[in-house]
This record gives structure tokens, sequence and C-alpha cells, in this order.
């Protein structure tokens, strides 16, 4: 492909030159080849961008729209952005390194998915309740004062939040734009997108196809920065909320600045997700899943990836061969290829973080039934082999912080308490899953996992239904209706009681419902 080198960032509806000379190459892993570059933005960058975003929120007319007026812009997006799946998903292979496959069936189709299912959340959203109740019964029928009468006539709406800092992170880029931005684009908000370093390229297509449907100026504004500008921009006094999705080590930072300021935010931090299997589960059932959902999906850079598998004890050794043989059967190779399964990790430092911990492993004792170095016949890009640890517990380092590669530790376990003990002993909570030729008392282990996402007999993370974690593995929750709930806030507008809320107020608003109310 031809080198794809941007000068501006998209701010205020246009492409607006970048302040200074800064910039970041982009640098294909598969070839290890300059790809394209995007400017770094400097502090006047992130000014511009912010101050677009307030002037639109501020003066403009995005969140005097209604929701489903917003959501006919969101569905002209996903429409841009179909119309360029194919280009994207090639783009997408080249700047990250996964399977072209996964780019042609998620990662280029996410986006549009997201906006779309954005657009339809919009065009039903209800964003105002009248309440009218009497809680005098609650209170030993007391009336109350003036002051604080125990009856209540009010209408409770739910406003946008402002201006979001959005940080998608670099192994699904441009599926977390449709993921963060669509929920925060209909509920009202305006955005300001600090892309991935790494892979920034198909982001700055957004920005194009905002400019191809005339998005309203300062919706959606897209820019790069480095970590002391992006800092800049999660502190800003013009940004209301920040939404970021990356390591709970970073995610800590970002959540302390906001806590600080007394800022909302939204955090999609890491994962160390447990697989239970369960003595009744079949071995030829269980093991495609282990496999896919560790190491074979975009080269274990997932953060719901199941990398701590627990086995019974009693069918470790069988587990452990079994396990070693699918792990090694993976191609390992250019992802540009149709038989590819796992392609290069996203940089050069990535790899040297991944075979750290696998030194890491060897140190404490563990075993490398297989993988555990470059592969011998790739020369040039950033691969690594699928690596499965076996002698392993819980208590070494590879067991509890979150490699982010091909990497799994084969963990044996004494029983399903033993299994349920092991999977919560973590200081993350993003994801899980067990096995068991029971499906009623898979959700009974379920329930007894302390984590966000979970699943029975297989892992699939179901993109209706909330997304997020427990402990530290994020705040908030992404993906369904619920998604659009995080950028609003809420407004209750109160009468006294004696009198009656006008009709043009309440005109075709829901009645609140709940004790009290009448």
């Amino acid at each position: 492909m031809s080198t794809l080198d941007h000068e501006a960032f998209f701010i205020d509806g246009s492409w607006r030159q970048a302040e200074g000379a800064d910039h970041f190459d982009v640098i294909s892993p598969r070839s290890e080849q300059r790809i394209g570059r995007v400017p770094a933005a400097s502090r006047a960058d992130i000014d511009a961008a912010v101050a677009a975003a307030r002037k639109a929120f501020d003066e403009g007319e995005w969140p005097r729209l209604t929701p489903a007026e917003r959501a006919d812009y969101l569905t002209r997006l996903a429409d841009g952005l179909g119309k360029r799946q194919a280009e994207l998903a090639e783009l997408i292979t080249e700047e990250l390194g996964c399977p072209l496959f996964l780019s042609q069936v998620y990662q280029a189709v996410a986006p549009v998915m997201s906006f779309n299912y954005a657009a339809e959340v919009g065009r039903s959203l209800q964003t105002a309740e009248v309440r009218i109740s009497d809680l005098s019964p609650l209170a030993a029928s007391s009336a109350g004062g003036s002051i604080i009468p125990m009856a209540g006539a009010s209408l409770v709406v739910k406003e946008p939040v402002g201006v979001v800092a959005s940080f998608p992170a670099y192994n699904f880029a441009l599926a977390a734009i449709g993921q963060k931005v669509g929920p925060a684009l209909v509920a009202g908000c305006t955005v300001v997108v600090k892309v991935t370093e790494p892979n920034p390229l198909a982001t700055f297509v957004v920005g194009e196809v905002c400019a191809e449907i005339g998005l309203p100026p300062g919706v959606l504004n897209i820019v790069a920065a480095r970590p002391a500008e992006s800092e800049y921009l999660v502190r800003h006094p013009g940004v209301d909320m920040v939404s970021f999705t990356g390591s709970h080590v970073v995610g800590a930072k970002i959540a302390a600045a906001c806590g600080e300021l007394i800022r909302p935010c939204l955090l999609e931090l890491g994962g160390k997700s447990a697989a239970i299997v369960l003595e009744d589960a079949k071995l030829e059932d269980v093991l495609p899943v282990l496999i896919g959902t560790s190491v074979g999906t975009n080269s274990g850079q997932s953060c719901v990836a199941q990398t701590r598998l627990l086995v019974p004890e009693s069918q470790y050794d069988t587990y452990a061969e079994a396990l070693a043989e699918g792990f090694a059967s993976l191609k390992v190779g250019d992802p540009m290829d149709a038989d590819t399964v796992v392609g290069p990790l996203i940089t050069a430092a990535h790899r040297d973080r991944v075979e750290h911990y696998v030194d890491l492993a060897r140190k404490e004792g563990a075993t490398i039934a297989t993988g555990g170095r470059r592969p011998p016949h790739l020369d040039r890009g950033w691969f690594y082999e699928p690596t499965l640890i076996t002698n392993a517990d819980n208590d070494m380092r590879v067991s509890r912080e979150e490699i982010f590669g091909p990497v799994a530790s084969l963990i044996p376990h004494r029983g399903e308490d033993d299994a349920v003990r092991i999977a919560n002993d973590s200081e993350l909570g993003l994801a899980g899953s067990v096995f068991t030729k029971d499906t009623e008392h898979g959700f009974e282990i379920a329930r007894r996992v302390r984590t966000g996402t979970f699943s029975v007999n297989t892992f699939a993370a179901d993109l209706g239904s909330p997304f997020g974690g427990y402990k530290k593995s994020g705040l908030g929750r992404e993906h369904g209706p619920y998604a659009v709930q995080e950028y609003l806030v809420t407004k209750t507008i109160s009468i006294d009681p004696s009198q009656e809320l006008p009709e043009s107020v309440t005109a075709g608003v829901p009645r609140g419902t709940g004790p009290g109310a009448r």
C-alpha cells in the first residue's frame, strides 16, 4: 500500500493544520515498514479541538436536536463507513497486524453496527419523565413542611453530560470509535477523540466520512497526542467527561485526575480472565474455545482473553497435551494470508514485554509447554509464537498480570469451589467462562465469579448487552442501550405540589412509577 501521510487534525468540521512539526510514524507490524504519518498535537491543537467541541455543545444545534434527529446523522455515518469496509479492513490489518479475516468480519464491521445500534436506541430514547408522588404514607402520614413537603410534582429530564474526551485502545481502535462515540453523540454530547498512537490511520477515515455527510462542525473532533498532551486533554477545563479503554494502570491515573476534578469517567480496563473447566466437560468441545479465546484472537491482544485456563487436577496432563498441540497448530504468519491465525504484535516494544513475561514464568518455575519464542521462519515483523505455560499456579506474575499477547497459563483446580476461588483471586474482573455439561449449573457458577461479563460453554461478548468490569477492570458500562445512559445526567424540575405541571411540559411524556407515585 502507498503511505498515508496526514498533516492536519479533524477539528470543527474540517481538516486543521497541526500547530507544530512533531509527528508519529505509523509502522506496519508485519513488515516493519513505514506506512503513514500523523501529526502529534501540541497543547494549542488540544485547545482548538476542545474549543470546537465546547462551542458545538454550548452554542450549536447538536444537543438541542431530538435524539431521533441525531440518530439520522449516525445512520449516515454508518453508511459512509460501510461503503469503505473493504478498504478499512486492509488498512486495519496493515497498521494493527490482526488477521485480515478478523478485520473483515469484525474490525471494519463493528463501527458500522455500533453507529447503527446507537441510532436505533436514539429513535426510542426517553429523556423525560413526569413524577407525581405523595410519600406521606411512608413517613407515618406526615405531610411534611412547606420547605420539604412529602408530596411532589416534578419533571425529570436527562441531558447530555457535555464535552467528552474519548480514548480508544489500539487492539480494536476503529471498533471502539463506534462503541464509545456512537452513544455519546446520540445522547447529545460532543466529542474529542484522541486516536491510538501506533495505529491511528483507520480512525482518521472517520473524520473524512464526517466531512462527507455534513456532521455539524465541532460535534466530533479527532487528534493524535503524546502522553503529556493526552493528560492535558483529560484535565482540560473544557472537558466534562472522559471515556477511556486501556490498561488499569493508566486507567487509575485517569480516575485519580477525574476524581480530583469531580469529573465523571467511563473506564473499560484490563482483564485476566479465567476459563473454568469442570470435570464433566468434554475435552473435544472445550478445546477449540480455549484456544480461540486465549491466544487465537488478535494474537491474544484482547482485554477479554481467557488467559487463565483452570482445569481439573485429575485431567491436567490430558489438557496440557491437547492444548500444547492445539497452540502449536495455529499458523503464525502474514496477517494478509487467509489461513493465518496469529499475526504480529502491535510494536517491537510490546513483543519485548511479552517475552519478558515468558522469561519470568521460566524463572518462577513454570514450564513452557509450547511456543515461548519468535518464529524462526519469520525474519521480519513482530511475531511471537502462541505460548502455553504449564506447571503454573495463580500466584505467578504471568497468572496475575495482563500480558496482552498470545500467552496463557494452565492452572489445576481441585473442584468447582477451588476453581471459583482461583478465578476470583485477581484484582481484575472483566470477563470469564465456565464449561460444563450442565448449562443450568453453569449459570450458578457464573453468579459466583466476580466479573462483568461471563459465558457458559463458550465465550462471547454480547454486543447488545452491557459490557464492563468489576474491581480494577473499570467503571461504567458500554454496549447495549445502557451505554447511552452513561453520557446523560439527570435533572429534576419541580413546582409546588399543589399546582399542576403545565400541559405543554407533560404532553407525550411518560409518567413515573414506584413507591409513592400517584
